[in-house]
């Protein structure tokens, strides 16, 4: 079965009313007593839109008022109950947006119509992130339109034969002659819609060629004319060897079909939003930046080199960029091992005695002389001169640095020489093999207490959501592993242009999941509410009325993309697809 592991039963409750009420009854979605989808309201709704459609200026619903104007509120409720449809598939436009312009159309008429609350649970959860249900929209309605005047040729017998059989039920769907372009991801949506366990949630035609190639090894005669039943045979395939309900844009799956067909993700041919990122000399540094989505590639290579030359590095930025995950993985790749990596936190607790050496409790009235994380790693270091060893030092700046560090700030400098510690007679010295990573937090005030010594010792590099190697990287990650999310990167955008401050910018680590498999919009506004909500209410401290324009709604409705250009398809000649597919 198609069905989505993590999407909600109100989706699909959703799809069944909409079958049964366009394909059925032809009564109404949001006043069942009222026969909104009958042949003759579809008619006319041709007549007053499909056969005027309006490629000139102003906004799709300002069109769309003109275009309805006077025909009564039977046509002005199936306006609004068709666009309910026509929004149903994509993630592009929110769940706030999709009903706000339902809504809006509701209000054309001189009867109140409300929305169920079946049909705004519905929504929450779109199904594919394809930019053309937006674009292409009037040509969409147009399409449902069309094939429910088709459809309504049909007597009941066909009508019932088909709904019982999705195979015959794509073959009549294909079977109906359309002649307008930008039409297609809609009638593969609507195969979807329709009958959501046996078609694929995918309004790409070229991806769905892509998946049964890079797949077709389950196809054992070889494909066949109808690629919608090839790949239900895959899909039953490969929930043999993995998990049901699976996701066709998450990974691994994603990433097969893709490399499969020579490649498309970043860093090998295309890049992310934005067009394509050359690709430099493959280098295992360049491969790790890669997986980290980093952009440049070939960002960690220069701070590999920056890092052996001044031996000590400060990764800074705001909270959520990365920084001790970048650091980590940095010095893993330098050191080649990870027993040759250790990690230490300042805290404004943390003293000389806990870093360098210091005396401790060693029984009753006794204590000992014992090495901190720098001195045990720099004995190693000193023995093994032909390898490279590396400290990370997470959140650098919370500690008192001075106190910490104490002779070491001339050792930093000077790493040929050596010096008596505060409590060893014998000499000490910082091995030019040692390394060491620091991460810094922007948003804490701490950073202005580091003095100049310190900071003439260490290399900076910055990591802001608006500056690159971050900027655009969350875009990227989900490109990858859940196209259809990619709207949580314009709300980070959003909101960070808003705050308009890098050091306090929210940064992409909220939603860098592990298991792209559960990315959902659930899950988001979830993240959302207890992630990046607290993080911006402690901001607006002072004035938590200006959090409120910060709610996962209120920045999901804002940043949803709405407008189309009708003239942009109006002379498209591709008769498989529309040039924006699911994952671009």
């Amino acid at each position: 079965m198609a069905i989505l592991a993590n999407a909600p039963e109100e989706t699909y409750e959703a799809l069944r009313r909409i079958r049964e009420t366009t394909l059925v009854r032809f009564d109404s979605l949001f006043t069942p007593e009222r026969p909104i989808w009958g042949l003759d309201n579809l008619r006319r709704f041709d007549t007053d839109f499909v056969q005027k459609l309006d490629t000139g200026e102003g906004t799709f619903l300002e069109k769309f008022r003109d275009q309805l104007a006077g025909g009564g509120d039977d046509l002005i409720q199936l306006g609004a109950e068709m666009l309910y449809v026509q929004q149903f598939f994509t993630t592009i436009t929110g769940q706030a947006k999709k009903i706000d312009n339902v809504r809006s159309v509701l209000e054309w008429g001189s009867r109140s119509v409300e929305v169920p609350d079946w049909a705004i649970a519905g929504v929450r959860h779109g199904l594919a992130g394809d930019q053309s249900f937006n674009q292409h929209r009037p040509f969409h309605l147009d399409w449902i339109n069309s094939f429910l005047i088709y459809w309504h040729d049909h007597d009941q017998d066909v009508r019932s034969r088909l709904l019982a059989d999705p195979v015959a039920f794509r073959a009549d769907v294909f079977a109906f002659e359309f002649d307008r372009k930008a039409y297609q991801p809609m009638r593969e949506a609507w195969l979807y819609m329709i009958f959501p366990e046996y078609f694929e949630n995918i309004s790409s035609r070229k991806d769905k060629k892509l998946i049964r190639e890079a797949y077709s090894r389950f196809l054992a005669n070889g494909p066949t004319e109808n690629i919608d039943a090839d790949l239900l045979v895959i899909r039953h395939g490969l929930e043999k060897e993995r998990e049901p309900g699976f996701h066709f844009y998450r990974m691994p799956f994603i990433q097969e079909w893709k490399s499969a067909n020579g490649g498309t993700r970043r860093g090998t041919k295309k890049g992310g939003r934005g067009g394509p990122t050359p690709r430099p000399k493959p280098t295992a540094l360049n491969e790790l930046g890669a997986v980290l989505y980093l952009d440049p590639l070939d960002i960690l290579t220069e701070w590999a080199r920056l890092l052996k030359d001044k031996r000590q590095l400060i990764m800074q930025g705001p909270p959520g960029t990365g920084k001790t995950f970048i650091a980590r993985k940095l010095a893993n790749a330098i050191a080649g091992d990870s027993e040759r990596v250790a990690l230490v936190q300042f805290h404004p607790s943390y003293a000389y005695e806990d870093f360098v050496e210091g005396y401790r409790p060693a029984g009753a009235n006794h204590f000992e002389l014992r090495d901190g994380p720098i001195k045990r790693l720099a004995d190693r270091a000193n023995k093994a001169p032909d390898q490279t060893f590396v400290l990370v030092i997470d959140e650098i700046n919370r500690g008192n640095l001075a106190k910490v560090f104490g002779e070491l700030y001339f050792l930093l400098e000077y790493r040929d020489e050596y010096i008596t510690l505060q409590y060893s007679e014998s000499t000490f010295r910082l091995p030019p093999n040692l390394l060491i990573i620091g991460t810094m937090n922007t948003a804490d005030r701490s950073i202005a207490l580091l003095d100049m010594a310190l900071r003439r010792r260490f290399a900076f590099v910055d990591l802001t959501p608006s500056q690159p190697p971050i900027k655009g990287l969350l875009n990227r990650f989900l490109d990858d592993n859940g196209p259809d999310m990619v709207f949580l990167a314009d709300m980070l955008d959003d909101v960070n242009r808003i705050i308009n401050d890098p050091h306090a910018a929210i940064g992409p680590s909220h939603f860098l999941i592990k298991d792209p498999n559960q990315l959902s919009e659930e899950w988001a506004e979830l993240t959302w509410n207890h992630s990046v909500l607290p993080a911006l209410a402690d901001r607006f401290f002072d004035d938590p009325g200006k959090a409120e324009q910060f709610t996962y709604k209120a920045v999901r409705s804002r940043t949803s993309t709405d407008e189309v250009d009708p003239t942009s398809t109006a002379d498209d000649e591709d008769d498989d697809e529309s040039p924006t597919s699911n994952t671009d």
